[in-house]
């Protein structure tokens, strides 16, 4: 390899680093959630729940376990 093979290799070298550390920086964390935040999204999830064991329970009925 000639000089300035050697150079451009370094150079693509460090041009490669610098976008891997680039890539793995710390991005800056998202807030924690106010109380109310929390209160909505679980109260939606328990609505949700309620309202799929209501649409199960109007299903055709499941012969009973009667131990066979």
């Amino acid at each position: 390899m000639n000089r300035w093979q050697s150079s451009l290799f370094l150079a693509m070298g460090l041009m490669v680093g610098g976008v891997m550390l680039a890539g793995c920086a710390e991005q800056k964390a998202a807030p924690a959630p106010s109380q109310r935040q929390v209160q909505s999204d679980s109260d939606r999830f328990f609505d949700k729940m309620k309202q799929e064991e209501r649409d199960q329970g109007k299903g055709p009925e499941r012969p009973s376990d009667s131990g066979y």
